[in-house]
């Protein structure tokens, strides 16, 4: 240390050296230099704690010995030995009348037990005296299945790999299906993103508002890069009743701005009894719920990272930005293009409702230049437009459900899962969540949860009741058979209790209510930037201030 520390030869020293003599400056200590080859480095036995003085000193030399060398290979002790392989085939009962109508021939009625190898007899075969073979597949005890399977996935392969190693090796009924439960219920392979992939739920058809500018859907959409920087952003108001779109171009989207725009829609067409929103700052805000409560609107926000709740406005915004790409491309100013896209759209007929936003809105169509041409037309009754709507919407979710393959939750209040992250930190990051308990099922496929938060249910993965507390293990066990002896574990876990909500949500709409209390959620719904401290400051102690 004299050495490293002195006034000679500080040029070729590290600058870390210099701040451990700048901290040792405040401690009066003596320099001692100790030669490398004299600092022996210490192993890890004699660093150990000092037992205590009441503790007896064991001198049994050998026994001390067993431990280490089982403290050591306690990790290999999963492995089957050939000889415990065969000594578990001469004690399933199974196998040994299995052995016995392969040497003596089979009976005419077999056991309801033995059918499943009746229909392969020919292929059966035994070796080594008392082990059981399909071909060259080992048919392995029901004591042994589940080691097996734990030893064939301890490279945690998938579905398709794990069946294809084992059917080179071994063999017993129902292996599939028991390969399928390994793999979906191992907690490691969900944690990296191998398994999990859920079927979305049906898809739920909104129900159509029974009038105009009664249930409107709000979004942002920007931020839009080449245009001016006071219109990057567009807020955009969408009926569902006409599907009438208006929007406001803006440099900014508080909370202020939304209001203002609202404000103004209001003085022209009244208020509306719902509005829906995603989960932005602005549409969560204190200053905005408290807008939409003095108004006495119904606020509905949707589920984190679920868009398709909000999906009329969704699919205006691909309409708007194709349209827009258009007109910028032919030379037209952002203004201009904004205005003459909504012209357009809400004089054009639409899909859904067989007529035009502005004929369902104004009770009347807007004539362009094309119309003049025309003589008038007559309007179309209201009853035929429901029945196109209708028509319109069970096509939608017939095609949906088909190409989707979708698949009926099976999630309900008081079980876990785990949440699909929306980002992460790293590549080698967990993609799912630690798990939560469901609380409330809030619509036919949005849940609340523990933390708070609220998912759609194809975001949403469920494990079993003990996977919050064993953790991630290293292999995976499948679910007994019938035929295996296995431990039942029960443990008491209490149940959650859900929170009151009083309001009455509709089933057509997977959101919840904003008066519910919202305690700091576990996974964050929207991005966060890392804060990390710098590399010059790994020696120094600091504390940054979030």
């Amino acid at each position: 240390m004299t050495a490293l520390l002195s006034t000679s030869g500080t040029g070729h020293r590290p600058l870390r050296l210099h701040r451990w003599s700048d901290r040792l400056r405040q401690y009066n200590f003596n320099l001692k230099f100790t030669p490398g080859r004299d600092n022996v480095v210490a192993d890890l036995l004699s660093r150990s704690a000092p037992p205590h003085p009441d503790t007896p000193i064991h001198t049994d030399t050998d026994q001390v010995e067993r431990d280490i060398v089982q403290m050591l290979h306690a990790p290999l002790q999963a492995v089957i030995s050939l000889q415990e392989l065969k000594e578990a085939s001469e004690q399933d009962p199974v196998l040994s009348q299995l052995r016995v109508y392969i040497l003596n021939g089979w009976p005419q009625e077999v056991p309801e037990g033995l059918a499943a190898f009746s229909r392969i007899k020919q292929e059966l075969s035994c070796w080594n005296d008392t082990c059981v073979a399909r071909g060259l597949c080992t048919v392995i005890p029901s004591t042994l299945r589940a080691c097996v399977l734990a030893m064939a996935h301890e490279g945690h392969l998938g579905i398709v790999k794990l069946k294809q190693r084992c059917r080179e090796r071994v063999w017993w009924p129902g292996i599939d299906k028991d390969i399928e439960a390994l793999v979906k219920d191992c907690a490691a392979c969900l944690l990296s993103g191998k398994t999990g992939h859920q079927a979305p739920p049906p898809l739920q058809p909104l129900t159509w508002p029974s009038q105009p500018w009664d249930h409107l859907q709000l979004d942002i959409c920007g931020e839009i890069q080449g245009v001016p920087h006071h219109q990057r952003f567009l807020v955009v108001v969408y009926d569902l009743h006409s599907k009438w779109p208006e929007l406001i171009a803006t440099g900014s989207v508080t909370s202020q701005v939304i209001i203002n725009f609202l404000d103004s829609l209001f003085s022209r067409w009244g208020l509306p009894n719902t509005i829906t929103t995603d989960n932005g700052p602005q549409l969560i805000s204190a200053e905005f719920t408290t807008y939409l409560k003095n108004k006495g609107i119904h606020h509905i926000r949707t589920a984190y990272y679920h868009p398709q709740a909000n999906g009329g406005v969704e699919r205006f915004h691909q309409s708007l930005k194709n349209s827009l790409r258009a007109h910028l491309f032919q030379g037209w100013s952002f203004s201009q293009a904004i205005h003459h896209t909504l012209l357009h759209y809400r004089a054009t007929q639409h899909s859904t409702t067989g007529v035009s936003p502005a004929f369902l809105m104004l009770g009347r169509e807007l004539h362009l230049p094309l119309d003049r041409l025309s003589p008038a037309l007559p309007q179309e009754p209201l009853q035929r437009v429901r029945a196109s709507v209708t028509r319109q919407q069970k096509r939608m979710k017939q095609k949906f459900d088909l190409s989707a393959r979708v698949k009926v939750p099976d999630i309900k209040a008081a079980d876990w899962v785990r949440v699909r992250r929306p980002h992460r930190d790293n590549k080698l990051a967990s993609y799912w969540s630690a798990p939560l308990q469901v609380t409330h099922q809030l619509g036919p496929a949005t849940f609340l949860l523990s933390d708070g938060t609220r998912w759609h249910a194809s975001r949403l993965r469920k494990v079993p009741p003990l996977a919050h507390m064993t953790g991630v293990t290293s292999q995976a066990t499948p679910p007994a058979r019938q035929d295996t002896p296995a431990l039942q574990l029960t443990p008491q876990i209490a149940p959650v209790q859900a929170p009151d909500i009083s309001t009455n949500l509709p089933a057509e709409i997977c959101a919840c209510p904003s008066q519910a209390a919202q305690p700091h959620p576990r996974v964050s719904p929207r991005p966060v930037r890392i804060r990390s401290r710098p590399g010059h400051l790994q020696d120094f102690v600091s504390t940054f201030h979030v």
